[in-house]
């Protein structure tokens, strides 16, 4: 005969399994791993590291940089063709920004690990230039200068230390929603882009530099990001590397 003090205690260790067993199926579903749950300390961390103003930079960033991809699309055949260049190289300078992504993604996840506003700064200031770029190839007529401002334009993209930002530096209970803002931030860059340029039908002359629906892209677009790197330079934090840097003379010692 099985004493009664025993069952009641096998019975709450069964109901203590069944609902872990259940927390930790929807932690999977939610795609929320174990050891990714934090610790109070680490949640401490985060919060020292956190602040909405960097953060709502960073999805700024995503924002017009989608915009810049995409607000030539409309006129990028025209501009081509009139500086002399065969329709298909449309596709050239549409894809050239996509190219030089490539690259500037490796060398900003590296800097990331450094710092944050720094990249971001020189993103800013490479699509100003680029942006620059492409407005005055129409008044110098040339295409070399339009496709290099689209390359000076996909080296600014800063789109690996926008995510680097939200991993490291947003609070694991709001990533959710920050990841959720840097993807809409995309679509809706990804939309305005065209639509903007749809607007942008004028065409004037100031001295030497026209301003038509070619040109004007670069110019809106220049602007844009002086005003963006501006906010930056004021309201950007730095967050501390202080505690990634001492973990990393622990990890090697063990």
């Amino acid at each position: 005969m099985q004493d009664p003090v025993i069952d009641l205690i096998n019975a709450a260790v069964d109901r203590l399994s069944n609902s872990t067993n259940f927390l930790n199926f929807m932690a999977q579903h939610a795609l929320i791993m174990h050891d990714e749950l934090p610790t109070p300390s680490e949640e401490h961390v985060d919060d020292e590291r956190y602040h909405f103003m960097s953060l709502l930079l960073n999805l700024a960033n995503t924002f017009l940089y989608m915009i810049n991809t995409y607000i030539i699309v409309p006129t990028a055949d025209d501009y081509s063709t009139s500086l002399g260049a065969a329709p298909t190289v449309c596709g050239i300078v549409i894809g050239a920004m996509a190219v030089a992504q490539v690259f500037s993604s490796v060398y900003f996840s590296a800097w990331s690990n450094k710092s944050y506003f720094r990249p971001l700064v020189f993103s800013s200031i490479a699509l100003f230039i680029g942006n620059i770029f492409y407005a005055c190839a129409y008044d110098i007529h040339s295409i070399w200068i339009l496709l290099i401002g689209r390359l000076f334009c996909g080296l600014g993209s800063a789109r690996a230390v926008n995510r680097r930002y939200i991993s490291d530096c947003v609070p694991l209970k709001i990533r959710m929603q920050a990841s959720a803002g840097f993807v809409s931030a995309s679509a809706l860059g990804m939309a305005c882009g065209p639509a903007l340029a749809g607007i942008l039908q004028t065409n004037f002359k100031i001295y030497n530099l026209t301003f038509n629906q070619n040109t004007l892209p670069g110019w809106v677009m220049a602007i844009a990001w002086m005003v963006y790197l501006v906010w930056l330079w004021i309201s950007f934090k730095e967050p501390s590397h202080d505690v990634e840097e001492s973990q990393t003379p622990n990890q090697s010692n063990d």
